[in-house]
């Protein structure tokens, strides 16, 4: 792969990314210039007005100039691979695919922007400071390579009117893993002899597409006793054998399922945004997404559903 390009305004237009979750931006001392910045687009219109009014903002307090391009999620991360394969790459991409960073902060590809962030740190979570901070393997130390400016939760969304009309209660819901996941079988039965054949149990990412996957192994491997497949000092522990069976269990639980038919046969081509589109079509009773996407997309609508 060719080196990514460092310019010397990366550190100001990266400032500007940084202030999306802060009070007041950082803005860097330096000459008028242009960065080119490659953004994902929102799951609902209003995400993007409040990037367009970040770059405005930033512009006229900095005096320089953002090439700004809004790319949904899934052709975004494609944009980017080939971009870092061909070395034609813009100054700041926000990541649109987990393994980015960490690989090419890794191969020394990245802008160290340590000093944007280290002035603000104590606004950040330790969770969000340290999803951002990278080895290097050429320098052989780690640095921030990645501006902290989301977070996410990984909820499940479920639809009561579907649970009670498949003749459950919500009120039932079991509070342990495993009974938690047989509790929507039951309803999807109920729902099929009422005639609704088309409505699964359980929505969830087996795709290999996207990044939600890796979210949902993640929460599987904890719920099964794999927190510590790689530990808060970044060591790996494949050789452990409860991480192990761990994987073992998580995978198991989830093709289970999938098997006898209480998830969606198409969820194996699903990408980032189809199984909240699928939930919005109330395709599923149950379903487990790594963001708030699912409820942000009704925002629109200015009710809320059931």
């Amino acid at each position: 792969m060719s080196i990514l390009t460092r310019r010397s305004v990366i550190r100001s237009s990266v400032g500007f990314a940084a202030a999306g979750a802060l009070a007041r931006p950082y803005i860097a001392n330096a000459a008028a210039k242009t960065a080119e910045v490659w953004w994902v687009q929102g799951f609902v219109k209003e995400e993007d007005v409040a990037f367009k009014k970040m770059v405005d903002d930033y512009e006229k307090q900095s005096g320089n100039k953002i090439e700004q391009s809004i790319t949904p999620y899934a052709a975004l991360r494609q944009k980017e691979i080939a971009a870092i394969q061909t070395g034609v790459v813009p100054d700041v991409m926000e990541i649109a695919d987990f393994a980015l960073a960490p690989l090419q902060s890794w191969d020394d590809r990245l802008t160290d922007i340590t000093d944007v962030v280290e002035p603000v740190k104590d606004q950040f979570i330790k969770t969000a400071l340290s999803s951002c901070y990278y080895y290097n393997n050429v320098t052989k130390k780690r640095a921030f390579y990645v501006a902290p400016m989301k977070i996410a939760a990984v909820p499940f969304h479920i639809w009561k009117s579907l649970v009670e009309k498949g003749g459950q209660k919500i009120s039932d819901l079991p509070n342990t893993w495993d009974a938690f996941m047989d509790f929507f079988k039951p309803v999807q039965d109920g729902l099929r002899k009422q005639g609704m054949r088309n409505v699964y149990a359980l929505g969830y990412q087996i795709t290999a597409n996207g990044v939600d996957p890796i979210n949902t192994f993640n929460a599987w491997m904890i719920a099964n006793g794999g927190l510590n497949l790689v530990t808060a000092d970044g060591k790996l522990h494949t050789d452990d054998p409860a991480v192990k069976q761990a994987c073992v269990k998580a995978l198991v639980s989830l093709a289970t399922p999938f098997k006898q038919g209480y998830v969606p046969p198409g969820c194996v081509n699903w990408n980032d945004a189809d199984d909240n589109n699928a939930f919005h079509s109330k395709l599923m009773v149950m379903d487990f997404d790594g963001t708030i996407s699912t409820e942000v997309a009704l925002l629109s609508t200015r009710t809320i559903r059931r």
